[in-house]
Parts: structure tokens; C-alpha cells; sequence
């Protein structure tokens, strides 16, 4: 088959579509030629294998874009694959631009027309709201008040916390970008650290419990004697047993997160969050739904930014911190891609609604970092260890549907939160 991958960025409002297509012929060692037919409703590609010896019309790089039809009959022809669209918009037939094949992969650029009237001058639109965006996931919370549980590390199931335990009240911390005066959990003096958490100061009772995000923060002395002794001298809280990353110790409080811990209830061992549809790796989702619900707190606290900038922090020990500086693109970003287990000559694209980030890691302090934490549109939080190196290789992997020539820009990779 010529076609394994076919990704797309379809912007309606931009009038154009960005198509990325991996084939199974390497251009640059096979003698062959390409054909590209943009028609209105579909793209035809055709590839023309050569023998050694044999010649062709076709002259020069041999790479054409013609809006005629295919034709059946050609002898020559070796592959042909459609790739209809038309269910999601209708293509500008001769408007392909910015042609590039590397190796592998073909990239090009078309421009579209909508599919429910108008034309590329001229937008009809809608009073509803659309009917396919990205939608934050409903939280979940798997435990009660007054409900007997147990704190337990969710890697080797070591008991952390002392005995049996029953919260009084169960509130959520307030966003970053939120007055914080106006929480009345909280004191009335605070830091002016731009939306720095580590500024917050809060007051809570013994058996109160905050969350916020994908973690929570608890009264250490709930926690047992034995878990508590053991990281007395350390800033990072870890399992006693297993020595697995837990949380972070702050003050007489310790934020412990989601993906690294578990609650014992009713003979059942849970996550505390939950999400609808969650997958099997709570890393990852705890790490897309961190970057959702921020990204969805700027809009309210910063309605007229531009674009949301976010800086993850992992702190790895008392003197190491490594960064995650991520730059929000396009929230809304409409992505055509092929069905899976593709077994015949016409492609058949799904529809879905993705987050288009830049990213850049960063494992120490330096001007750049700080000149992020020192903004005041930028919101910064701490994220779990997992979280972050399972995050960057989730990014990585997100960023594989696209050709590797188009995976960075301006120092920062491309990526996307979940295709």
C-alpha cells in the first residue's frame, strides 16, 4: 500500500488545511514518480515505480499537482490512493502550496471551502455552538466525608497513612489566577509571585482536604510515624518502601498526587481523580488534564491574552528542578486523520478536536526560565516526577504524526495534548 499515515490541520476559519501524508516508498533511493491530483472532493496520489532502463514522459523532480481526474487505465500506474475530504470540507482544486517530500514524507498546503455555504471570500455563520471541541473531562472524586480510607502508595501499596482516615471537609484549592483574598479558606495576605502556588499560604484543619488539579494537599500528621520519620530531612516526600517519588512537603502540610498514590476503601485500591474515558496511564492523563484546566482557568482570568504560557516544575531533590515550558497554540485545533487498520486504496479520515502546543524542556534554572516564572500572563505549577518524564514522551510520540522537518519552530518542539 503507498499510504501508512495521513494527518491533516484543517482550520475553517483560515480557509486552508495542512496535509502531512507518510508513505512506504522512500523518494530519495526509489526510482519513482509521484503524482498529485488535488480535485474538489478528494486528493488522488498516484506513484509511478520505474525499472531500470525503462523511460518516462515525466521529466525533472517528476511531481505534479493537477486538478483532472485519475485515470484507471494508465499501464503505467503502480499505486494510486484516494483520500476523500469532502465530508468536511471541499478543497480549492490547484491550490496546493509549499510542497516538500523528504525521505518518506509529502507535506502540502490547499485551501478549502466550507461545507456548509459560503465560499473562501465569503463566511456563513452559525448562531449555535459547535458541535466538536475540546472538552475538559469531568472530575471524579473516589472518596467521601466521614468515609473510613487509607493513604497508600500506589507502586508498591505500602500503608502511608496512620491507620484509617476520615476527612472532615473536602474543598478545591482555588485556580492560580484567581484573587486568592476572595477564597475564604484562605489568609488575606499573600505573595505577589504572578501566579506562583508556592506563594499561597494556607490555613487548613487537620482533616481538611484541599485538592486542586491532580493533586492534593493533606495535614502531615495524618500521615503515619514511620513515613514521616523516614523524610524528616527531605523536601520531596517519598515512599519509605519503595522509595517512590510521593509529593512534595510544605510546611506542616504535604501535597501528595494522584498518579503516585492510592486510596484503600471498601477492599478496593483507587486513584483518588478519576475522568470519563480515562486511559490505562494515570501519568499521562494527569498530565493532559494539568494543561486542560489551566488552559481553561486563563481564559476566565485572562480573557484578552493571546496565548496561554504554562511552566511545569518537577523538583527532583532539595537543590534540582527541571522545567516544562509550554506555549498554547491552538486549543481548537480540528485534526483529520486515517482510520485505523486501512486495508484497501481509499483512506478514510476521522474527525477530532486536539491541542496544538510548542514545548521546551529545561533541567536547570537559567534567564529564560525565569524570565517565564517573572511574567504575569505565565502560570506555573508543580507537577510528580512520572508525570513530567512520561509526559515529554507522550509529546514526543504525539509529535511523531507530523514529518520530523516540521517538529520545531523557533526553538521549541511541536506537539499536540492528545490525537
Amino acid at each position: 500500500m503507498l499510504i501508512d499515515n495521513v494527518f491533516m490541520e484543517l482550520r475553517s476559519r483560515l480557509r486552508s488545511c495542512n496535509v502531512y501524508i507518510t508513505t512506504g516508498v522512500d523518494f530519495t533511493k526509489e526510482n519513482c514518480n509521484l503524482k498529485i491530483s488535488i480535485q474538489s472532493d478528494c486528493i488522488v496520489l498516484n506513484c509511478y515505480i520505474e525499472d531500470f532502463g525503462s523511460k518516462r514522459r515525466d521529466s525533472l523532480s517528476s511531481i505534479e499537482s493537477l486538478s483532472d481526474s485519475y485515470d484507471e487505465t494508465d499501464e503505467e500506474l503502480d499505486a494510486s490512493t484516494y483520500i476523500p475530504i469532502s465530508e468536511f470540507c471541499h478543497i480549492i482544486p490547484n491550490s496546493m502550496s509549499c510542497l516538500r517530500i523528504d525521505k518518506n514524507t509529502v507535506s502540502f498546503r490547499i485551501l478549502t471551502e466550507p461545507k456548509n455555504g459560503g465560499n473562501f471570500y465569503t463566511e456563513l455563520l452559525t448562531t449555535g455552538k459547535p458541535e466538536n471541541s475540546v472538552k475538559k473531562q469531568n472530575l471524579k472524586i473516589n472518596i467521601k466525608i466521614s468515609e473510613e480510607l487509607k493513604i497508600v502508595c500506589s507502586n508498591c501499596s505500602n500503608v502511608l497513612s496512620d491507620g484509617c482516615v476520615k476527612f472532615d471537609r473536602i474543598l478545591e484549592l482555588p485556580s492560580a489566577n484567581l484573587d486568592m483574598t476572595e477564597w475564604f479558606c484562605h489568609g488575606h495576605s499573600h505573595g505577589h509571585g504572578h501566579g506562583n502556588e508556592a506563594d499561597v499560604v494556607i490555613k487548613q484543619n487537620k482533616l481538611d482536604f484541599l485538592y486542586r488539579l491532580t493533586y492534593f494537599v493533606i495535614d502531615r500528621s495524618i500521615l503515619s510515624e514511620k513515613s514521616n520519620k523516614f523524610n524528616s530531612k527531605r523536601e520531596v516526600y517519598h515512599c519509605s518502601r519503595c522509595l517512590a517519588w510521593l509529593g512534595l512537603k510544605i510546611k506542616d502540610t504535604v501535597r501528595l498526587y494522584n498518579s503516585e498514590v492510592k486510596v484503600h476503601n471498601n477492599e478496593k485500591e483507587v486513584h483518588i481523580f478519576s475522568y470519563e474515558n480515562q486511559p490505562d496511564n494515570v501519568h499521562v492523563n494527569d498530565f493532559i488534564q494539568t494543561i486542560e484546566s489551566i488552559t481553561e482557568d486563563f481564559k476566565i482570568g485572562f480573557q484578552y491574552a493571546v496565548m496561554c504560557k504554562i511552566v511545569l516544575e518537577c523538583t527532583i531533590s532539595a537543590a534540582k528542578k527541571q522545567y516544562l515550558l509550554i506555549w498554547i497554540m491552538d486549543k481548537e485545533l480540528q485534526v483529520l486523520k486515517n482510520k485505523e487498520n486501512v486495508t484497501n486504496n481509499k483512506i478514510e479520515l476521522k474527525s477530532s478536536f486536539v491541542t496544538k502546543i510548542l514545548y521546551k524542556i529545561e533541567l536547570a534554572l537559567n534567564e529564560e526560565v525565569e524570565n517565564w516564572l517573572t511574567d504575569p500572563v505565565v502560570v506555573n505549577t508543580e507537577i510528580s516526577k512520572n508525570m513530567f518524564s512520561e509526559g515529554i514522551e507522550h509529546l514526543q510520540k504525539m509529535a511523531s504524526k507530523v514529518p520530523e522537518s516540521f517538529r520545531n519552530s523557533n526553538g521549541f518542539h511541536v506537539s499536540y495534548l492528545k490525537i
